[in-house]
């Protein structure tokens, strides 16, 4: 099996240090950057190609949602985890929208930190369930997004499975949520992407949440 390649990003050394130590924890995981800056970053970036970023968000110069925003427009097979301090939903929205595929507090225990990385590598997106009542508040209140605005059709279990997500829950807890496979979930999952024209289960809840396909 091959590693998750991953850099750090964040400007405090001990932060840096304590993640590296929980990646070598996972024998699938292997630090192979780290960075004080955004900038450090995206110049590390053209010698280094990780799989996995943990980004800090306040940081010297360029900022982690700028960095996360550059980082996704110039190498969008890099996932990019926001790790960070502020509960702010404000900064989780702007993360989803520079494309973070992961939002996480500081706070989190490092076995679940470890399980949000094979998560996220297995293209599931990850809000930390402490900010996530508030970053629906904030977008439940945000004007309609073109779109979420045209005609479409989405049968009783897309939008199930639609809400489910939104919570948080992985495919293998909504299948037990609806009483069906992990399968028919997938294929659910597919089925909202292409009528959404998403890619991630991060922007299929934001725009659900501001066309007012689904409440919160």
């Amino acid at each position: 099996m091959e590693k998750i390649k991953v850099m750090i990003v964040d400007d405090h050394p001990v932060v840096r240090e304590g993640l590296k130590q929980l990646c070598e924890i996972d024998e699938v995981m292997e630090v192979i950057a780290e960075a004080r800056t955004g900038l450090e970053c995206l110049q590390q970036l053209e010698k280094v190609s990780p799989d996995l970023i943990f980004m800090d968000i306040r940081m010297p110069g360029i900022n982690g949602i700028e960095s996360t925003r550059l980082v996704s427009e110039k190498y969008p097979h890099i996932k990019v985890i926001i790790l960070t301090i502020y509960e702010d939903d404000q900064y989780v929205t702007e993360a989803i929208r520079a494309g973070a595929k992961g939002y996480v507090l500081k706070k989190v225990q490092r076995e679940e930190l470890l399980k949000i990385v094979h998560q996220v590598m297995e293209n599931q997106a990850f809000l930390d369930p402490t900010v996530t009542a508030d970053i629906f508040n904030r977008l439940k209140k945000e004007p309609q997004d073109s779109k979420g605005s045209g005609k479409v059709l989405f049968t009783r279990r897309e939008l199930e499975i639609l809400k489910e997500i939104a919570a948080g829950n992985t495919d293998r807890a909504i299948a037990e949520v609806l009483c069906i496979s992990e399968h028919t979930v997938r294929s659910h999952v597919k089925s909202l992407f292409r009528k959404m024209g998403v890619s991630s289960r991060a922007k299929a809840v934001t725009q659900a949440l501001q066309g007012r396909i689904i409440t919160m």
